[in-house]
């Protein structure tokens, strides 16, 4: 692995390396993005950001939100295998977006925007709605990954708002043990407009994704679009065997 570029911003180490044709970024020693233009299905836990997007046709996603964007990885990985119209990246941290657009050729295709998520889906958000939001707002404390949003009922509430009818809301959780007591799990509201949920997870990461939906994750559509970016992506091929999902079933 060869480091390409690193500096020390306002306390912060920054570093972006490379293993092949594979692109990392570190901050304080934490993995936060990484990509392979001809592998974008290449094994991480980013592969799993956008694998609920595959469930539905291509051309049914056009307009995504990315709560945590950092250098975009997953945006790069939506705009290669779903094509959305329209990606808006929201980050915090002003450093890791010149780093998307230098480094992750995030310019094309992704309107970058350094705000506070949390802030700006309360108050500056106006009236959007998307087809696709993820949120992925992490950061580190003493080089442990940690959340930087809340996750009540109230900030749940906010997203679904940004959501267009039959959007999909993707929810990266870092500590699997909570995920039974999400408050899109147990309000009353929130599983009345996410009648589907759908949990990942993948070999080696204890992350878990849910995917929350009103209409069904349709697995035969799934298949298809998979047999599609298998053979623009071949070296994608074989990847999924190490991908797991469930089905959560509502009462």
């Amino acid at each position: 692995m060869a480091v390409i570029w690193s500096q020390e911003i306002e306390g912060n180490h920054y570093e972006v390396r490379t293993a092949g044709e594979t692109m990392r970024l570190y901050r304080n020693g934490i993995h936060h993005s990484q990509y392979n233009p001809n592998r974008p299905l290449g094994g991480g836990i980013w592969d799993l950001l956008s694998l609920p997007a595959l469930y539905r046709p291509k051309g049914a996603i056009k307009d995504a939100l990315i709560l945590g964007f950092g250098a975009g990885s997953a945006g790069r990985v939506l705009q290669q295998l779903v094509e959305p119209k329209k990606i808006l990246g929201v980050e915090l941290d002003p450093i890791h977006l010149t780093i998307a657009d230098g480094f992750f050729d995030c310019s094309h295709g992704c309107e970058l925007l350094s705000a506070d998520a949390v802030e700006w889906v309360r108050h500056g958000a106006e009236k959007k709605q998307y087809d696709y939001i993820l949120d992925d707002l992490y950061a580190e404390d003493a080089g442990l990954p940690v959340r930087c949003a809340p996750m009540d009922i109230a900030w749940y509430q906010s997203l679904a708002k940004l959501l267009r009818p039959n959007g999909l809301l993707v929810l990266n959780i870092l500590e699997p043990e909570k995920l039974p007591y999400i408050a899109p799990l147990q309000d009353s509201s929130l599983r009345h407009q996410f009648t589907n949920a759908e949990v990942f997870k993948i070999t080696g990461y204890e992350n878990r994704i849910l995917a929350l939906s009103a209409v069904p994750f349709d697995t035969a559509q799934l298949t298809s679009n998979l047999c599609d970016i298998f053979k623009r992506f071949p070296r994608c091929r074989g990847v999924t065997k190490i991908y797991q999902s469930e089905s959560l079933i509502r009462s």
